[in-house]
């Protein structure tokens, strides 16, 4: 089924993201002397941390509403998109380049 897949791919992805936003945590601290800044690129990478991290813990009975999982997954990708590119051209930041 659709929504073990998901799940499934979820996880790793999940933890993907964590291990990206803890690298750059490192990065930054070395270059510009701290963790983290709350910059907006920051901030909506872990907003679509947390909003990712909903399903995987378990907040969606995956066989009794995996449309709400699906609908609910493709506003966590819009999230992502939003991180990537509204980001850069809606918010101000040292992380935008647009």
């Amino acid at each position: 089924r659709f929504s073990m897949l998901n799940c499934l791919v979820l996880t790793p992805a999940l933890f993907l993201l964590v291990a990206g936003i803890f690298v750059g945590a490192i990065w930054a601290n070395q270059s510009w002397g701290s963790y983290w800044q709350w910059d907006p690129k920051e901030t909506w990478a872990l907003i679509t941390m947390f909003v990712y991290s909903v399903p995987v813990h378990g907040f969606f009975k995956i066989d009794k509403t995996p449309l709400r999982l699906h609908i609910y997954l493709m506003a966590a990708f819009v999230s992502v998109a939003f991180t990537y590119f509204g980001v850069n051209f809606f918010l101000g930041g040292i992380h935008s380049y647009a």
